[in-house]
């Protein structure tokens, strides 16, 4: 997925870094964007954390540094000490996200950045309906969800929650319409980066139906459902990614 944003963006953010001196990405996954944003910094010090170790065959930078933690847990580093930190795809898995925002900000130094990257996870048709295979699947997607107490919509909310958060001397964003049917854009890195969601999207509705089966409220024939719609050529199906930049008073 970062190297699909990374190409769409033609950088790793729009935020005007300069020359951070520590980076923080909370949620690091595969880790893809730490190690990028400690080849770009390399007088930085980067510090990758999860809730779950890095792949075994990733090759750190030297300059960067891992730490295993629950999110949920208060944060093992100082505040204000960050020049930047970077959340990506995590809020959208977080109660209560609206006072997260104010953690996170406490995090960074006066004038330091935070990123904040999720999407809407609602499919939007342009000139359609959405059908009852997708309306099937969000029922039971939305049904697990609330039961998590989280929001899978939070990505359209991040510009508002971090405007009246009053942190933060700018808020920026932009919103990145992924296209599940690549006949809807021209534009090759919003193709590939639409190909990415609609891969990494299904990937999480078949381990919520292996974990928690029916309960879920996501069945096989529910998935079939939806996935003939999202590879139907005739509609013109996107989910909106929200990708924020925001300066710490």
């Amino acid at each position: 997925m970062h190297h699909g944003i990374a190409r769409y963006l033609k950088k790793l953010t729009h935020a005007p870094l300069n020359n951070p001196s520590r980076i923080l990405e909370l949620g690091s996954g595969t880790g893809a964007w730490s190690v990028e944003t400690a080849t770009t910094y390399p007088e930085a010090e980067v510090v990758a954390a999860d809730m779950s170790p890095l792949p075994e065959t990733l090759t750190l930078p030297s300059n960067v540094k891992y730490k295993q933690m629950n999110f949920l847990d208060p944060f093992p580093f100082h505040p204000g000490t960050f020049d930047v930190v970077h959340m990506r795809f995590v809020m959208i898995h977080l109660p209560k996200p609206d006072s997260y925002i104010r953690r996170l900000a406490s995090l960074l130094r006066p004038g330091g950045w935070l990123l904040l990257e999720d999407v809407n996870h609602t499919l939007l048709d342009a000139h359609k309906p959405i059908g009852p295979g997708v309306q099937a699947l969000y029922r039971g997607y939305r049904q697990h969800m609330r039961k998590q107490d989280v929001d899978p919509g939070v990505g359209a909310r991040l510009k508002k929650m971090l405007e009246t958060s009053r942190e933060f001397s700018e808020v920026n964003e932009i919103v990145v319409p992924c296209y599940m049917n690549p006949k809807s854009t021209k534009d090759p890195a919003l193709q590939e980066l639409g190909d990415i969601l609609k891969f990494s999207i299904d990937g999480v509705y078949v381990g919520i139906m292996d974990k928690v089966g029916p309960a879920g409220g996501i069945t096989p024939e529910i998935l079939r459902g939806w996935r003939r719609e999202v590879n139907d050529p005739e509609r013109d199906l996107r989910i909106d990614m929200h990708l924020t930049w925001s300066r710490k008073l």
